[in-house]
């Protein structure tokens, strides 16, 4: 039986399943911007136009990495 992703990772078997999994998504990318648009919101960019979100939640932290392109304004 398949286990279902929680929207925050809280336990230390998907703590450590998210980090694996982001750590391969990330391997080898380069930094182009960082931002903070909101006060519990952190923003990458990389130079292959993916992005990688951390957001505080109440009961942790979510991690959102998209492909998608879209430029960030200075």
């Amino acid at each position: 039986m398949k286990k279902e992703r929680p929207a925050v990772a809280t336990t230390p078997y998907w703590l450590r399943k998210e980090a694996k999994e982001a750590t391969e998504m990330l391997r080898g990318k380069i930094v182009d911007k960082v931002w903070r648009h909101r006060p519990k919101e952190i923003g990458i960019q990389f130079t292959d136009g993916s992005r990688l979100f951390v957001d505080m939640e109440t009961d942790g932290l979510e991690l959102s990495i998209t492909d998608q392109y879209c430029p960030v304004k200075n």
